[in-house]
């Protein structure tokens, strides 16, 4: 008994050692073996890259089969995979005008206007959603000022908004970036006002009785906590904003990505409207990964290096 009892109290007394700050950290427990965590983060980059090849190449011989061979669906309404790929031969390497457009104009004419009216109306949305959402987050007379206009905005369908935006800004570029900035603004500023609520109001009364600064409490206290919701808020605008470009250049407009699916469709190419879709999916999927990235260098306190 007494032995047992000698035992614990070295036991203990190392481990109050190794807890105080002048602790030997020899006298740590150490595990042989760090505790797994789900299968996903246990392979390798590679092999995960192997999987979801894996999976959409499946999907591909799955569609090409039922339509190609068994013809579920009528193939000029629904192109399988090979279609798809002869579309993107038509948009990019047929060298015949006619194909992309009536008007005479060559594939890269939509592509640059696509990227110019998305790249104008995201921008617009994060420069005003960013410092409006911090504006209502941190100010309670802010935000029952502008609170019940602000979620009266997010209710309107900014699809409805697309034949007034041709009125109000005309027939180019102006009604389509109005269109993405509407929709991508409400993602960003809703979750970046959503960010300093969640301050522990601890931390911002001691920071006050320390001295700091209204400006040094917004600096080193608020904006750090509200870092991971802006940074989620611009990855959902980043979908968002790619949706409702499409759809603001189906509905009438000559030029971009969206009024070329329209085109390759009303001429029964549907293999190039499918290869017109596959890009805006891997633009959205490329900027959308680049976002991740981004979150988990920028914020790894909350994003860390797993995949989510």
């Amino acid at each position: 008994m007494s032995d047992t009892t000698e035992t614990r109290s070295v036991t203990l007394a190392s481990s109050d050692e190794a807890a105080r700050p002048g602790g030997r950290l020899s006298d740590q427990p150490r595990l042989e073996q760090p505790p797994r965590g789900e299968w996903w983060e246990r392979i390798t980059v590679w092999q995960r890259a192997l999987l979801v090849l894996l999976e959409f190449l499946g999907i591909f011989v799955i569609w090409q089969v039922a339509i190609g061979t068994f013809e579920l669906v009528n193939p000029i309404f629904m192109p399988t995979p090979t279609d798809v790929i002869e579309g993107f031969g038509q948009l990019f390497g047929s060298g015949d005008k006619s194909v992309i457009s009536a008007t005479d104009q060559d594939i890269w004419v939509h592509i640059k206007r696509s990227a110019y009216s998305y790249t104008v109306g995201y921008s617009i949305g994060v420069m005003i959603g960013i410092p409006f959402g911090l504006l209502i987050g941190t100010s309670r007379v802010a935000y029952k000022l502008t609170g019940p206009l602000v979620w009266s905005l997010y209710a309107v369908p900014w699809v409805a908004l697309r034949p007034m935006a041709t009125v109000w800004f005309g027939f180019e570029a102006a009604p389509v970036i109005f269109i993405v900035s509407f929709a991508s603004l409400f993602p960003i500023l809703l979750n970046t006002a959503a960010g300093p609520q969640t301050v522990d109001k601890s931390l911002l009364r001691s920071a006050e009785v320390f001295g700091a600064s209204k400006l040094d409490r917004f600096r080193k206290i608020i904006l750090p906590s509200s870092l991971p919701f802006i940074l989620i808020g611009l990855r959902q605008a980043i979908i968002i904003a790619m949706i409702s470009l499409l759809v603001a250049e189906i509905v009438g407009s000559s030029k971009g990505l969206g009024a070329l699916i329209v085109l390759m469709t009303s001429n029964f190419r549907s293999g190039a409207a499918f290869a017109v879709i596959v890009m805006a999916v891997t633009v959205t999927i490329i900027l959308g990964q680049g976002a991740r990235y981004a979150a988990e260098k920028l914020a790894p306190w909350h994003f860390g290096h797993k995949g989510r």
